[in-house]
């Protein structure tokens, strides 16, 4: 019986599967954001069928699903990225200007969290420069800022 409600869930498509790349479409029509949410690698997919490296693997051996997310700002070149378990975080740049303006940059490089547990997420402020990461597991929070204007400007505090 067990065997028949599992075969029925599958077919019928209720089994929730994770997702190892999802796209993120941009402000710009004819650009989305590819992310493989496994290892953090990000690309902007063209129209034109153009594609173009924003952010390296982070993780390149990791096999677990949905551990990253991009989080859009209300700048329309410029992405979050979201390491979930661990709270890293990296500012993702696409352009339609060329390569030399597609870049990422690291905003928090150090793991804020030990377990293996999918637990941050980010809220925006009314800057939109600022961001909260929360931790939704132990409510700890921190406030963190990106920026075009280089590395000085970029950082990270606990609240």
């Amino acid at each position: 019986m067990k065997f028949l409600l599992i075969a029925f869930m599958v077919s019928s498509g209720l089994v929730v599967r994770a997702q190892t790349y999802k796209l993120y479409q941009t402000d710009n029509i004819n650009n989305q954001l590819r992310l493989n949410t496994k290892t953090g690698e990000v690309y902007q997919i063209q129209n034109d069928g153009q594609k173009f490296l924003v952010c390296p693997e982070v993780t390149p051996n990791n096999v677990k699903e949905n551990r990253y997310t991009l989080e859009k700002t209300k700048n329309i070149w410029t992405f979050i990225l979201l390491d979930r378990i661990t709270g890293k975080l990296w500012q993702c740049q696409y352009s339609v200007q060329g390569i030399n303006y597609i870049s990422s940059w690291v905003i928090n490089p150090n793991e804020l969290s030990t377990t293996e547990t999918e637990k941050f997420t980010v809220q925006p402020l009314i800057s939109m420069y600022q961001f909260y990461l929360i931790n939704d597991e132990t409510g700890e929070m921190w406030k963190f800022q990106w920026t075009t204007k280089g590395a000085e400007y970029r950082w990270i505090q606990k609240m």
